[in-house]
């Protein structure tokens, strides 16, 4: 089966300032456009639904992000599209050193991708003591909400990731090549904090993958030590979102 690497025509390799720039602007874009559409939004929307079902006791309690329940002003919301477009910029970073090692269809690769995302997420968001699962409810509803919206964010981030790196993507047309990555960053200027160190994170990150990336897939052992190191995230993810969901329930 063919090795995905983003950035790449199929069997040519370019040069690495060529490959950098394409690789960032992969970032850029996709990881903006589903952290502020999906994981942004989609957070926004998670909060709403649980004050609609929270008593109203909740109301002004500071939820475990620092976030003032039942309050939705411009700015809140703005801080919370900027938090999402962050956490899609890492996101995307982590999708892309992990796709040349994912197996099977398109399909099933997105699919592993948001499991993944799902279980680590939820391991991360979930907290049994946090003010979010014990003042609001259900906590069915609540859990489900924080398992939920990191899966769909994965899933997103690898369908769109793929499809901005695809040839003859419309993103990558014309004009439209760097001036959608200069717009979205002008609707979210705060994420260049987090954007500059991943830039650096990405350019050592792409020496070290045009190092090692074709010997080490040509070897099949290399191969299943290396797709067995990045098993273990979803597998500790699973472990440790079970261990929240046991002393929640």
């Amino acid at each position: 089966m063919a090795v995905l690497v983003h950035g790449r025509s199929a069997g040519r390799e370019p040069s690495y300032p060529a490959e950098l720039a394409e690789i960032l602007r992969i970032v850029v874009v996709a990881g903006l456009s589903v952290g502020i559409l999906v994981i942004g939004l989609g957070g926004r929307s998670a909060m709403l639904l649980l004050r609609l079902t929270s008593p109203e006791t909740v109301i002004g309690v500071t939820s475990d992000d620092g976030f003032e329940i039942g309050r939705t002003t411009l700015s809140g919301t703005y801080n919370l599209l900027s938090v999402g477009a962050a956490v899609g910029l890492i996101g995307t970073v982590a999708y892309l050193v992990v796709a040349p090692w994912l197996v099977g269809p398109p399909w099933f690769r997105r699919f592993t991708v948001g499991v993944t995302a799902g279980a680590l997420g939820g391991a991360m968001l979930i907290q049994a003591d946090g003010v979010d699962f014990s003042s609001t409810g259900p906590l069915w509803f609540a859990v489900t909400l924080f398992v939920v919206l990191p899966l769909m964010s994965g899933a997103a981030l690898a369908l769109v990731t793929d499809a901005v790196a695809a040839p003859g993507s419309w993103t990558a047309r014309g004009q439209v090549r760097w001036a959608l990555p200069v717009l979205l960053l002008a609707l979210v200027p705060r994420v260049l904090v987090v954007l500059g160190p991943l830039c650096v994170v990405v350019a050592v990150l792409l020496v070290l993958r045009r190092l090692l990336l074709t010997p080490l897939s040509s070897s099949r052992a290399a191969t299943l030590g290396v797709r067995s190191a990045f098993l273990a995230i979803p597998v500790l993810s699973v472990v440790a979102l079970g261990q929240d969901l046991a002393e929640l329930f």
